[in-house]
């Protein structure tokens, strides 16, 4: 860009106001001091800004050196900014009502976009809502469906199941895995043949709770002992 404007000395004007007017006349971009364009631009509607600063720098009172005026003008100043009395000032003479353009309703009053509000974003809280409830119906669905396929299994009642369930959920210091097994099996003593061990019943001489304990103890290792064993009995 500067190369054209080096090769074309027309481009340049010698004040704000020439070159403000050939803007109005339209084809041309006009760069100027940023509080200054600020203040053209709140003026006029027809007027816009273009793109952020170029560089950024501030403004200052200079005094001689060594002088005791620099210290207090800089704490006062400070002092102005915190009070927000420059502020105050600067909406007063660049931004009065009665003195700036009317712009579009979208536009706030430093002239940039406005704020997104809920009416803007409304959509996205929608979209969430809607994802969750879709979560939460198919988390119900499958417990009900593993509940359902659990209790059929295991022989017992869709309700009791469920609570089972429930309660094991909720027990948070409880193993990843549940002891499906060890309930089932419990179950079955109720309808199963109890066949008791050696330490149900004492041991006795007679030869039929002999028997009796030895089946208890190792069926497998049944045997009868003949009393006499060499006395043989024909007919």
């Amino acid at each position: 860009m500067w190369r054209y404007m080096e090769h074309n000395s027309h481009v340049f004007v010698k004040s704000y106001d020439e070159g403000v007017e050939r803007v109005l006349q339209g084809n041309y971009a006009f760069l100027m001091e940023s509080t200054m364009l600020d203040y053209m631009v709140q003026r006029d509607c027809n007027l816009t800004q273009v793109g952020g600063y170029l560089d950024s720098k501030g403004y200052g009172i200079a005094t001689p050196m060594g002088s005791p005026w620099r210290d207090k003008v800089s704490l006062t100043i400070l002092e102005l900014q915190e009070k927000g009395v420059i502020q105050m000032f600067y909406d007063k003479w660049w931004k009065s009502p009665g003195l700036t353009c009317i712009r579009d309703e979208m536009k706030n009053k430093d002239g940039k976009a406005s704020a997104l509000g809920l009416a803007n974003i409304g959509g996205v809280f929608v979209v969430l809502l809607f994802g969750l409830a879709i979560a939460v119906l198919t988390a119900v669905f499958e417990f009900f469906w593993k509940s359902r396929k659990t209790a059929k299994s295991s022989r017992q009642s869709f309700c009791t199941e469920m609570t089972e369930e429930l309660i094991f959920a909720m027990k948070c210091r409880a193993s990843r895995q549940r002891p499906v097994l060890r309930r089932r099996c419990s179950k079955c003593y109720l309808n199963s043949t109890y066949v008791p061990n050696g330490m149900d019943i004492p041991v006795h001489d007679s030869i039929g709770l002999q028997g009796f304990y030895e089946i208890g103890k190792s069926p497998a290792s049944l045997e009868y002992n003949d009393p006499h064993p060499h006395t043989h009995h024909t007919r």
